[in-house]
């Protein structure tokens, strides 16, 4: 690049962060968080941009994580198999990034190559990011929770709503009206906001539990925010960073919110049973939000959120044989066994969720296998073959609370399914049934 186009380029820059400074002063009215001090600035071209988010990706999360939370996904049939994790992410964020800010640096990254009247509305949501930082710490709600990916949407939750909030209500003001005027209509500007307005080719390409988990922030964040404001000021938005919700549950639900009715605690323990052959690669929540998601897989939209609704609390672990080749970006090699126990608010609740995955496990032409299934001990058994032959999957439920184990040799499921119910805790406590089972597979 010559002297000439070098000094054209910082002069462009220059003027490009002045009018991003005017935008200051109106997202400083609209959301009413005072700036505290001067916002970091720069311009970067696509190319930067997208080379920094790789890094900060890198710098989060290990190619063995990405690879091994694939892996998992695929098992519980939400990605599909042999998908290039970490390049789905990657390609989707870049798509749809217009600037962004880091509350690492703290600096507001601005795009290069947007007018600044395409991108107001981006600057107008990054810079109120800036704004919470200065008043809530935002890498406290960005720090990842590797073992709670419930919780952790729950709080992107909280930060993307509210800047889409603001973002939104700059544009109502201009009609006379605010942000809990809209009503109805809001889910459905959610859903346009967070896709961009757009039908991009990185968008349609996707799965569905990608977009589905992306988008969630900034659609179900903005209805919880956009309820607050039915009936109170920015103030009241202020207090989720101090009381933050703890579960997607709470996000989706703001009467359980308001409630303080807060998630059920599964605590593990490390199973005996497969001390000698397999290692735990994998513990998370996974919470109403996924849990719907994995229902809509066989069933429609009404009935999933049905079935996931009564949630109260869960614990997925999963685990890997020793001597399996580790996981690798697009390859993520053997599928896991999987055991993850949920609570629900009822048994009436639970048995909604277990005739719920007994749907999804039959939508995976997972094969019945009645001579191992039993009604009055609650318990459904499917089969399937793996890599190293025969992997049953099996459902049993215990008042109101359901194990789900999946992709564990027949040889074993037995011997996991009692020592989960013996050992697990919900609420501190052990959940006890009764497995009475002949090596036939015959009751006594």
């Amino acid at each position: 690049m010559s002297a000439h186009a070098a000094r054209a380029d910082a002069a462009s820059a220059q003027q490009t962060i002045a009018k991003a400074r005017a935008i200051v002063r109106a997202a400083v009215k609209v959301r009413g968080l005072r700036r505290r001090r001067r916002i970091m600035m720069g311009v970067m071209n696509r190319a930067q941009i997208v080379a920094h988010i790789s890094k900060r990706l890198a710098q989060t999360y290990s190619d063995s994580e990405i690879a091994t939370d694939a892996s998992v996904l695929v098992q519980l049939g939400l990605l599909p198999p042999g998908i290039d994790y970490k390049r789905a992410v990657l390609a989707l964020l870049s798509d749809q990034v217009a600037g962004f800010y880091d509350p690492k640096d703290r600096r507001l990254n601005i795009a290069s190559w947007l007018s600044m009247s395409l991108q107001k509305p981006a600057l107008l949501h990054e810079i109120c990011h800036a704004l919470q930082d200065q008043h809530f710490n935002l890498r406290r709600f960005t720090k990842p929770l590797k073992d709670n990916s419930d919780r952790q949407l729950a709080r992107q939750a909280v930060v993307e709503g509210d800047c889409t909030g603001v973002m939104l209500e700059h544009e109502l003001l201009k009609q006379g009206r605010d942000l809990g005027s809209v009503g109805p209509l809001i889910g459905a500007l959610a859903r346009k906001l967070a896709s961009g307005g757009n039908k991009s080719n990185a968008w349609a390409r996707a799965p569905r539990f990608l977009r589905e988990t992306l988008a969630f922030p900034y659609i179900e964040g903005l209805k919880l925010v956009a309820e607050i404001r039915k009936r109170s000021p920015w103030s009241a938005v202020s207090r989720l960073f101090r009381r933050v919700p703890s579960s997607t549950e709470q996000i989706l639900h703001y009467d359980k919110y308001k409630r303080r009715e807060r998630p059920v605690s599964v605590r593990d323990r490390d199973l005996k049973a497969l001390a000698k052959t397999y290692a735990r690669v994998k513990r998370d929540t996974l919470g109403e939000l996924q849990l719907r998601l994995l229902f809509e897989t066989a069933l429609g939209k009404s009935a999933a959120e049905r079935a996931a609704a009564g949630w109260g609390g869960d614990r997925l672990v999963a685990y890997a044989r020793k001597d399996a080749a580790p996981p690798q970006p697009g390859k993520p090699g053997a599928l896991p066994l999987i055991v993850h126990l949920t609570s629900w608010d009822s048994d009436l609740d639970a048995i909604e969720a277990q005739s719920g995955m007994r749907r999804v496990l039959r939508a995976r032409k997972l094969r019945p296998l009645p001579a191992e299934s039993d009604a009055t001990r609650r318990l459904w058994v499917y089969g399937g073959r793996g890599t190293r032959g025969t992997v049953q999957w099996s459902l049993q439920r215990a008042g109101k609370h359901l194990l789900l184990i999946g992709g564990a040799p027949a040889a074993l499921r037995r011997a996991l399914q009692r020592e989960v119910w013996q050992r697990w805790r919900v609420r501190g406590r052990r959940v006890r049934v009764r497995v009475r089972v002949r090596a036939s597979g015959r009751r006594k």
